[in-house]
């Protein structure tokens, strides 16, 4: 796999080329378009920081696609507790959700990145706390699932989205969204106090998508809970 960015008008483009076939899903699912052979994601050249954000993301964009295809062992508990400890002493609101939101309550499944949601009125502070770990700057993602949306590498892909809209809770309510976060439940992990979802909704969504071995460890973890 080669990864390198360039600057083509006004945007940089993160390039992917030379990669092994069973990377084409991957990237797919990471946003990236197929263009001449090459998976790209374009970002603005006038993003704060794109320096920086070009060279974190070269350093790590190999590792990160490799756990994110299960071909590495993703680090996401050194990811979550990176994250933890740098927004110590801070009055950042964040909560947990995904895989690893099951994963701190003891269920043993194999996630891949790390999810967590924020409020858009911390993204200054988020951009400050992370220059060194940003891959892919916050920028607006209007009429996608969040209003914004950035990723962080720190041992493992770490997503930020922020403000979850509305319609994701129809017509049934989601791990990730507005209902999730109205109902959020206090776990105590390695020391640490993280809010997550209700674990009814996880089963939910991980029906939905057809994972059926998240589910059936999901459901088991609540038999023995009742």
């Amino acid at each position: 796999m080669r990864v390198f960015s360039i600057e083509e008008g006004n945007d940089v483009l993160f390039v992917v080329s030379e990669f092994s076939p069973e990377y084409k899903k991957v990237l797919e699912n990471a946003c990236y378009s197929l263009v001449d052979g090459s998976y790209v994601k374009r970002f603005p050249k006038d993003t704060p920081n794109i320096s920086r954000i070009r060279n974190n993301w070269e350093n790590c964009a190999e590792e990160m696609f490799s756990q994110m295809g299960y071909f590495k062992t993703a680090r996401w508990e050194e990811a979550l507790l990176g994250f933890i400890d740098r927004i110590k002493g801070t009055d950042i609101q964040w909560w947990l959700t995904g895989s690893c939101a099951t994963c701190v309550r003891g269920i043993d499944i194999q996630p891949h990145d790390v999810d967590i949601i924020l409020d858009s009125e911390d993204i200054d502070r988020i951009n400050r706390l992370f220059a060194d770990c940003i891959v892919e700057p916050v920028i607006s993602s209007k009429g996608w699932v969040a209003a914004n949306f950035g990723v962080l590498f720190m041992g493992a892909r770490i997503d930020l989205a922020f403000d979850p809209e509305d319609f994701v809770d129809n017509p049934d309510p989601v791990d990730f969204g507005p209902y999730a976060m109205r109902n959020l439940e206090i776990i105590d992990w390695r020391g640490q106090t993280i809010k997550v979802p209700p674990l009814e909704l996880q089963l939910q969504v991980n029906r939905k998508r057809g994972r059926d071995d998240r589910a059936a460890a999901i459901e088991a973890y609540l038999l023995n809970r009742s």
